[in-house]
């Protein structure tokens, strides 16, 4: 379960993966809603992962995701 560091840019939502050097673009979030946040989280190089939905928090943020599958 890696931490995942969310920061919202202008062309939209990024992650950054430190143990890995990874940034990447959040191609899609499940649940974007103020109240409902999080999900499924498929990153634009095919990565996906799984944030437990939770009120959207406010950003840039580190959460711990699980591997989409795992």
């Amino acid at each position: 379960m890696p931490n995942i560091m969310f920061r919202q840019h202008d062309d939209g939502l990024y992650c950054y993966i430190a143990k890995r050097d990874l940034e990447a673009k959040v191609a899609q979030l499940q649940f974007e809603q103020d109240d409902n946040w999080g999900g499924r989280v498929d990153l634009d190089n095919g990565e996906a992962y799984f944030l437990e939905p939770q009120v959207k928090p406010s950003l840039p943020i580190t959460l711990r995701l699980k591997r989409a599958g795992e």
